[in-house]
């Protein structure tokens, strides 16, 4: 409707902001805008924008209306919350002034429809200006039976007016409206605030509609510290479908905005949990066919001991990463298991061993204080194969009693199983999951469907088999694996809706297969379940990065993922390109040093290495700041590497490798070198088509190699998949990336990576 100006009053001199209509004549703009003038001009609080005057100017198309308002230095509160994530007790801060401001509103009979998180100026003091009246209606109290009022004129059939994504219910459907559809809107706000996420997504209007009227939104999981049930309780009652249940007025809301403004700095006090991370068990008899035996103990016990009250559990994962850091394959020795748990922040470790004679095994488990090296507490237990489940409720019972904590049966085992052959191919099953390499991938899958088809209720089977499929689809590039990943995790949610691991996979699933939306709300289910899962929000930031192209806000959860755990290399690599496309160049090399730091330490034996890429992210930075003889350092750097191990995404790497170290030598003038480079690339590219293996990251470098070569038709050929593949990635890259400069301005490729 307006265009908004910074000008000087000259007879004040003061700054305003004119709010000028865009063109003349429209006189329902006029109206609106006059509606807008007379309505915050009645109003007065500090939160806010004061009204100067509304008048007209003469411009070259007529006569145009305009409102002289106070200026506001500073930012939208959407642009603010983007730039600063925003912890519980911040967002609850700036909600509170708005829900202030309109509460003014509503003491003067006037409804705002229209509270959005773009209708609100922060300043750099995070003082809120609450703008934009142009919608707003004068509505009786609904205490009082005296007054009365007509609809706006553009209300008229009950037409819908406001902003789709911040709609009440009622006003979606376009009925009368009081001051509740208010409070509805500033709850989808404090949402946006929290998480940066809509709580109501769609593609469309029809589909956000939907989502309002018959959908509730995940729990909210704040970006920044905080969360609390009562945060979950207050937004669940703000986002009420039915007004009644809703909060009836701002001032209530106000009340149990400062209860959870006072309880967050008494949750900030709140000692931590003790933390404890369970090593796998050593084979005292050192018999092969055993091995897996210490695996699934640890496997089980971990996940029994996060039943206990008062205590952190650190996960699989990150031990397996803290040992491979250490050069420990297996079980570790006593000194290794010490400093992989100070490396994760654990009071305590569990180490022992077992010895199986027959069909007798024992079992002894120790607790070691990391501090001091000093054994806590040791389980000695006697048993049959038969009895290995009643075995292991009596190690976590003997450890939690040890260690004088409480332990909630009530939710303990629901994702295990009571069949040992079933435990058994299930713990074989990890023990080659965690090799990564092609070979070991496939024995993974046969021992998980072993498990599932002995035990069919086996929840935890059923999520290793999907992340198992879901890690080959990822390698790969084969969308059926992921759809069959994404059948194993529902599978295991059904099973066990709490599981946290089994959410988390199925948003990593979804996210490859371009349904980001799904992916990033089943992400935020698993971390309202576990909020300090760094994997979780790694699995977020993929999203936001290869699903929505949203940089920023991907560098933001894999931050929040390094912070969680420093030893996730895969998230300080990603966080290094992410930060290369945003430009961010210090950090990236910051990030991708400390990538390349643990693809040294982080080695598994012979079948692979954890993370792949570092030196050629490395490569890529140097290079993007013309820095190409440095560049060609790092990417040589990442060959050799690649040539010394078996790791199942090599070949998918060693494409972009050679693609990056062809543009260098190109830049530098070595065209035969450049060429050589460029050979290498195209003819693993064919060798992963001829397997079946096609994806839109490979064609985007492939697409490169092509415009590098002044290679037109193949270079938007291959780019056109790519961007059918994995659009908004693909075009935001292309964008971007120096490879396409030749390109910049030739129309067919400016229309394929126009903005949707």
């Amino acid at each position: 409707m307006g265009e908004v100006y910074l000008a000087e009053d000259l007879r004040l001199h003061r700054q305003v902001a004119l709010k000028m209509l865009r063109v003349a004549g429209d006189q329902d703009a006029r109206d609106r805008l006059l509606r807008e003038a007379r309505v915050a001009s009645a109003l007065n609080h500090p939160n806010i924008a004061v009204i100067y005057e509304i008048d007209e100017i003469e411009r070259d198309d007529g006569w145009r209306s305009f409102i002289a308002m106070e200026y506001v230095p500073g930012h939208t509160l959407s642009q603010f919350a983007r730039a600063h994530p925003l912890d519980v007790p911040e967002a609850v801060a700036l909600v509170r002034q708005v829900a202030e401001a309109l509460a003014e509103a509503h003491d003067r009979g006037v409804v705002h429809r229209d509270v959005k998180s773009s209708n609100v100026m922060v300043t750099e003091s995070r003082r809120v200006k609450v703008l934009d009246f142009g919608l707003a209606q004068y509505s009786p109290r609904r205490d009082d039976t005296t007054s009365t009022w007509s609809r706006a004129p553009q209300d008229a059939g009950h037409a819908l007016v406001g902003t789709v994504a911040y709609m009440s219910p009622e006003q979606a459907l376009g009925r009368d409206l009081d001051a509740r559809t208010d409070i509805f809107s500033l709850g989808v706000v404090f949402y946006e605030l929290l998480t940066g996420e809509l709580p109501f997504p769609g593609k469309n209007a029809v589909q956000v509609i939907d989502s309002i009227l018959n959908r509730d939104p995940p729990p909210a999981v704040p970006r920044g510290a905080g969360g609390s049930p009562e945060l979950q309780r207050v937004l669940k009652r703000m986002l009420a479908k039915d007004r009644e249940q809703r909060y009836q007025s701002l001032r209530e809301l106000c009340r149990d905005l400062d209860a959870l403004a006072a309880e967050a700095p008494r949750a900030q006090m709140t000692p931590a949990p003790p933390v404890v991370a369970v090593m796998s068990l050593t084979n005292i008899t050192r018999s092969p066919e055993d091995d897996w035996l210490g695996t699934g103990i640890a496997e089980t016990v971990t996940a029994d001991l996060k039943c206990v009250d008062g205590l952190t559990v650190v996960g699989r994962e990150r031990v397996w990463e803290a040992l491979r850091k250490l050069g420990a394959v297996g079980a570790p020795d006593e000194a290794q298991a010490t400093r992989a748990g100070r490396e994760l922040g654990a009071r305590w470790v569990v180490t022992g061993g077992y010895q199986r004679l027959g069909d007798t095994v024992r079992v002894t488990a120790r607790v070691t204080e990391v501090d001091t090296g000093a054994v806590v507490h040791t389980v000695k237990i006697d048993g049959g194969m038969g009895q290995i489940f009643e075995l292991q409720d009596r190690i976590v019972d003997e450890l939690s009693s040890g260690l004088r904590l409480s332990l909630d049966t009530r939710s303990r085992g629901g994702e295990e199983t009571h069949v040992v052959e079933a435990y058994e191919a299930f713990a074989k099953g990890m023990l080659n999951l965690r090799l990564e390499s092609y070979e070991a991938l496939d024995r993974a899958v046969l021992f998980f469907e072993r498990a599932v088809a002995l035990d069919p209720g086996y929840a935890r089977a059923h999520l290793q088999l999907g992340s198992t499929h879901d890690v080959k689809a990822a390698y790969l590039v084969l969308p059926e694996m992921h759809e069959r990943a994404i059948v194993s995790f529902r599978r295991a949610i059904e099973l066990a809706p709490d599981l946290a691991l089994a959410w988390k996979e199925l948003g990593s699933a979804l996210t490859s297969l371009g349904r980001e939306d799904e992916g990033i709300e089943a992400v935020q289910r698993a971390l309202a379940l576990d909020p300090a899962d760094a994997a979780a929000h790694a699995t977020l930031a993929r999203a936001f990065f290869i699903g929505r192209a949203d940089f920023d806000r991907a560098a933001a959860e894999y931050e929040t993922a390094l912070r969680l755990n420093p030893q996730a290399g895969w998230s300080a690599l990603q966080l290094a390109h992410c930060a290369a496309l945003r430009r961010d160049f210090a950090r990236g090399e910051a990030a991708a040093r400390q990538a390349a730091a643990l693809q040294e330490q982080m080695q598994s034996g012979k079948d692979g290495v954890v993370i792949v890429g570092s030196y050629m992210r490395l490569g890529h930075l140097a290079a993007l700041q013309g820095r190409h003889s440095e560049a060609l350092d790092h990417l040589e750097r990442e060959r050799r590497f690649l040539q010394q191990v078996d790791h199942a995404l090599r070949n998918r790497t060693m494409i972009e490798l050679h693609q990056r170290i062809g543009s260098s030598h190109l830049h530098l003038g070595h065209a035969e070198e450049a060429r050589a480079a460029f050979e290498v690339a195209l003819g693993l590219f064919e060798e992963r088509l001829r397997l079946g293996a096609d994806d839109p990251y490979t064609r985007f470098y492939v697409a490169g190699i092509h415009a590098l070569r002044g290679e037109t038709e193949q270079a938007l050929s291959a780019l056109s998949r790519a961007v059918k593949m994995r659009r908004r990635f693909t075009v935001a890259r292309a964008r971007l990336e120096p490879e396409f400069d030749a390109m910049r301005g030739e129309p067919r490729f400016e229309e394929l990576v126009a903005p949707a």
